[in-house]
């Protein structure tokens, strides 16, 4: 009689320790199980920078624009800034990406692209380009500078003299030249500065002979 209740003392608390373990086991799944819930959406929450490009994940896109509003790209201290309509329109999945290139060519030319995935995006209407005219243009003169795209037009500037901001007005990506007519013309141009320097001289003897001649005419006149 002592065994059999022995026996069914072991077998409950047997059953008890299986019960705890089943408990156990049931928790441990549901914990991991939210904790990948929980972590899924953070890794499509991406932003990389390189030293050209700025990729950002389509999650992270759109939590800029919710709480920041235009989006903007930077490099090399040079600013692009995109309406948050133009770049909702572009309709990125969350998984997706947009990679933007923001580099400068040479002293005076700057490139600009931007990617969905593998799509080229070639318009961006009502965006801006800012540029730092002491950083990028120590000895022009920026109420000179002239920008062109790469298809040789001229674009919308203005000069934001609180900032030190050269803005550019842009519906397009692409490839943007600045310049300053009266300074780069003539910097540029070794003929240019000898045509002109040959061209002041002929003009101060040319000034220099009628001014003699004048005078010459003057005397004989008094000795008639």
């Amino acid at each position: 009689m002592y065994n059999l209740q022995k026996t069914i003392r072991y077998g409950f608390w047997l059953i008890l320790e299986v019960i705890a373990l089943c408990v156990g086991m049931i928790y441990s799944a549901r914990t991991v199980r939210a904790e990948l819930e929980v972590q899924q959406p953070a890794r499509k929450v991406t932003e990389v920078v390189t030293e050209k490009w700025t990729v950002i994940s389509g999650k992270r896109l759109d939590l800029i624009l919710k709480y920041m509003g235009d989006i903007n790209f930077e490099k090399e201290g040079i600013s692009l800034r995109i309406p948050a309509s133009v770049a909702q329109s572009w309709k990125v999945a969350e998984n997706g990406t947009i990679q933007a290139l923001v580099q400068k060519v040479s002293n005076h030319s700057y490139e600009i692209k931007i990617y969905k995935g593998i799509q080229k995006i070639t318009d961006i209407p009502g965006s801006r380009i800012m540029i730092p005219v002491k950083e990028m243009f120590p000895n022009g003169d920026p109420e000179t500078m002239e920008i062109t795209d790469s298809r040789g037009r001229k674009l919308k500037t203005f000069l934001d003299k609180k900032q030190d901001l050269l803005i550019v007005d842009t519906d397009e990506t692409g490839i943007f030249c600045v310049r300053g007519r009266k300074i780069d013309d003539i910097e540029e141009n070794p003929f240019a500065v000898a045509v002109l320097t040959t061209a002041t001289m002929i003009t101060v003897l040319i000034v220099g002979i009628r001014s003699r001649s004048g005078k010459r005419g003057d005397s004989h006149k008094g000795e008639k």
